[in-house]
Formats: C-alpha cells, sequence, structure tokens
C-alpha cells in the first residue's frame, strides 16, 4: 500500500474575470467567441508529494494561492488542468463554524456538524463530553449558538472539528482562534495528531509553522518559489514581505551590488580592505541572505567578546555585533539592532537602539563600520542564530527596513551548572514568608 497521503501534480486553476455580469452571458453566446474576460492564474505548476504523518507548513501573502490549494486537494474546488490524489480520511478545518445554525443550540450544532463530518450519532454521543469541555462553554451548551460570543463559538466549532478521527488534518488559519490558553490546548492536541495523521496547515503565524511542521511550502502569486526546512521557508517569506513594502517605495536599490559589478571605484574598495582585515573572522552576507530596501546594505557581520570573535556564549557574556556597512548616501535616523532566534526560528530576544536616549543615528556616505553590544541573557542550552538589521525612521514597527542580514552568525548556549526552566530563566527579586497561625 502506497505511503503517500497526497499527491498533487502539475495543478494549474485559472478563473475568467468580469467587468459585469452580463458580459459572462455575452461571452457564452456571442456568435464569434469574442472573449469579455481576464484569465487569472490562481496556482500555476504545483507539485507536492505528502508521506503519510508529515506535517506540512503552507505560507505566503494574502492572495497567493493557500486557501486555493487546500480546496483542491480538500475536493471543494476543481483544478483547471492536473491531477491530484488523496489516500485517506480528511478533515478540514476551513471555515469554522460553517456548518453551525444560529437557531441551533450548540448541542444541536454538535450533532449537526459531526453528521456532516460523517460521524454517527452513537459515536458522537460517546465523544459529546470530551467535545464540550475542549470548548470550555458547559454552562452554553444547550444555548442557541446566536447568543454565543465570538469566542465561544470559535471554541465550539474547533472542538466539533477535530473531533473525528482524521487521517489527514487540513486547517486553513485556525489555531489563532480563542484566548492564549485555548490556543495553547489547540497546540498541545496538535502535536498529538501529528503522531498517527498527515497535517496540512496554512497559517500566517510562522512560530505555529516552524514549532509543528517538518517542511514548508512558500507560495507568491500562484507559484511555489520555496519547498524545504521551516525556518529557511520562514526567511524566505519575510523576504517576500519586506520586497512587497518596498515595491511601493519604488523598488530596491541595492549598493552591495555595486560593489559585485565593480561600480565602486577600485582604489577605494582597496583602502576599505586594508582596513577591514584588521578583524578575524568576518562573516560574509551573501545575497540570499540579505533583504531590505538596499540603500544601506550589510556587507559582512561578526560577534566578538572581549575583541576575539565567539561561539560559544553564557550569561553575563559581553557580545559586540560589528557591522560593515555600505551606503548609497548620507542618511539620518538610522536604526540598527539584532534578533536571537532558536533553533525553530521562534524570535527569543532582541532589541535596537531606538532604545537608547539618542534613538536613532546618522550615517555618512560610503563605508562604514558599527560597533553596538548586548548583555547575553540566560537562556536554554542550545543552538540559536542571530539576524542583524538595519532601519530607518523613529518608530519600532514603522521603520523602512534598509537591509536585513538573516541568521548570519550560529551561537551555542551553556549553562554551566544551572538548569534553566523554559527558554529562558528570570530570576526571583526576593522571597519573603509570614507566618499566620500555629497549631500550637
Amino acid at each position: 500500500m502506497s505511503n503517500t497521503s497526497i499527491s498533487v501534480h502539475n495543478i494549474y486553476k485559472q478563473y475568467f474575470l468580469y467587468d459585469k455580469p452580463l458580459h459572462r452571458l455575452l461571452e457564452t453566446f456571442h456568435p464569434l467567441g469574442k472573449k469579455y474576460h481576464t484569465a487569472f492564474s490562481a496556482l500555476t505548476n504545483i507539485n507536492l508529494e505528502v508521506e503519510h504523518g508529515e506535517s506540512i507548513g503552507i505560507i505566503g501573502r494574502n492572495g497567493s494561492g493557500k486557501s486555493t490549494l487546500l480546496q483542491l486537494i480538500c475536493g471543494n474546488l476543481q483544478p483547471t488542468s492536473g491531477q491530484i490524489k488523496v489516500n485517506g480520511r480528511i478533515s478540514a478545518l476551513l471555515e469554522l463554524g460553517a456548518g453551525f445554525h444560529p437557531e441551533f443550540t450548540g448541542r444541536e450544532n454538535v450533532y449537526l456538524s459531526t453528521a456532516i463530518l460523517g460521524l454517527g450519532k452513537e459515536l458522537v454521543d460517546s465523544r459529546f463530553d470530551q467535545i464540550v469541555n475542549f470548548a470550555d462553554i458547559d454552562d452554553f451548551i444547550d444555548q442557541p449558538v446566536k447568543t454565543y460570543s465570538t469566542g465561544m463559538y470559535i471554541r465550539l466549532a474547533f472542538a466539533t472539528a477535530i473531533s473525528v478521527d482524521p487521517e489527514i488534518l487540513i486547517i486553513d488559519e485556525a489555531l489563532t482562534v480563542g484566548d492564549i490558553f485555548f490556543q495553547q490546548k489547540c497546540m498541545e492536541h496538535m502535536k498529538k495528531l501529528m503522531q498517527s495523521c498527515t497535517i496540512l496547515l496554512v497559517s500566517h503565524d510562522t512560530h505555529s509553522v516552524t514549532n509543528l511542521c517538518n517542511r514548508v511550502l512558500v507560495l507568491d502569486h500562484g507559484k511555489m518559489i520555496y519547498e524545504g526546512e521551516p525556518v529557511e521557508g520562514v526567511t524566505q517569506y519575510n523576504k517576500i514581505l519586506h520586497k512587497e513594502k518596498l515595491g511601493k517605495r519604488g523598488g530596491m536599490k541595492p549598493v552591495a551590488g555595486q560593489i559585485l559589478r565593480g561600480e565602486i571605484p577600485e582604489h577605494v574598495v582597496t583602502k576599505v580592505e586594508s582596513i577591514i582585515t584588521d578583524f578575524d573572522e568576518w562573516f560574509v552576507v551573501e545575497d540570499d541572505q540579505r533583504s531590505g530596501d538596499g540603500e544601506v546594505s550589510i556587507l559582512k557581520v561578526s560577534i566578538i567578546k572581549n575583541g576575539l570573535p565567539v561561539s560559544v556564549v553564557q550569561k553575563g557574556d559581553l557580545l559586540t555585533v560589528r557591522l560593515f556597512i555600505c551606503s548609497s548616501s548620507a542618511m539620518d535616523d538610522i536604526i540598527f539592532g539584532y534578533t536571537v532566534k532558536d533553533r525553530i526560528g521562534n524570535a527569543l530576544f532582541g532589541e535596537n537602539n531606538l532604545c537608547m536616549e539618542k534613538g536613532g543615528v546618522s550615517l555618512k556616505e560610503g563605508f562604514s563600520i558599527v560597533e553596538y553590544s548586548f548583555i547575553w541573557p540566560e537562556v536554554f542550552p542550545w543552538e540559536y542564530t542571530v539576524t542583524v538589521g538595519i532601519g530607518e525612521g523613529n518608530l519600532p514597527l514603522g521603520h523602512v527596513i534598509q537591509c536585513w542580514a538573516n541568521d548570519i552568525v550560529s551561537l551555542s548556549a551553556v549553562t554551566p551548572g544551572r538548569v534553566v526552566h523554559g527558554m529562558f530563566n528570570n530570576q526571583l527579586e526576593s522571597l519573603r514568608i509570614t507566618p499566620i497561625v500555629d497549631y500550637g
């Protein structure tokens, strides 16, 4: 028996767009076959093989074709061309609560929705308490769902959908429902499901994707532009988001490319290289590791401790980030910062110079060496990567990204003689015991 759960071969999905509803009718009956439509390709040449037990994340901007691909795999849509084969029972969370009737009670909707999903009444009877407990709406289960809050409605819909024992679970943006406690419950349940079924997950929450998935697809304008490791997939997705923002500003202006093309005078490059040779073990930032506007480019990076390159760090180490950069012009309000990520891409901590009193700084045209420091916290002993970045502006979340060097340096954290009780330790500041009454 084949171990392949889902096979997608050379899939195209095209829609015909009409300016007016009448144009569809005119095109159908026009004696000369005049075309009134504009063709839109939602998906182009998509190929995918999913083995049983795999967890696949699908990420991309809005309108990239993610939900269309899931609808095709579920059979809700038919491809324009190509073949899709599914081997296993599917449970899909595409539209939470789509089968709920507002006038019916929660109990009635549970039985209605599970019947649509193919479960018999006796089986639902045996799982009903489990569904209600998962949704955490005991007191309201016999009330019409039109009286539910949005959170209650969604929790019951999610709990109902996962009550089926699926061989293939397909989820479209459904892991961000409810409050943080319900989201944690959903994540734990997903991890249990991963042991026995195939999962396809569409989400803009890249942390969920890197935590749950062992492979990631990145879609853009209906085309698959990346397939592979989740962390690298998220990096590619971030680059797309950067380019989307930059497209509104007239496109990228990569200074680094000038050096590669020989547009910087040779004597200038020679002088610069003679200066930076004093620093050991620079990490060269390749084109595929760099994203952003590009008026300022990070060319090389090093991280040092006590003046020397460092690869192993522990709590209290003062680390200095050293950047070799090039700017196409003099600029004000420049921001320098860093982010530290764990092995599955979760951003653990970071900061930029906006936290300092002087805020943004000025930058001259040409080459510069930038240095800034931070103290390493007590984190779980693991491997971590450092992303360094340059922005322009004066708002922490509202500035132009000039250049990111993504996951450019790897560091190993150690905690000699210490136990870390999570991602990192946050020490107690005080402890006091106040006796009230004794037994004497």
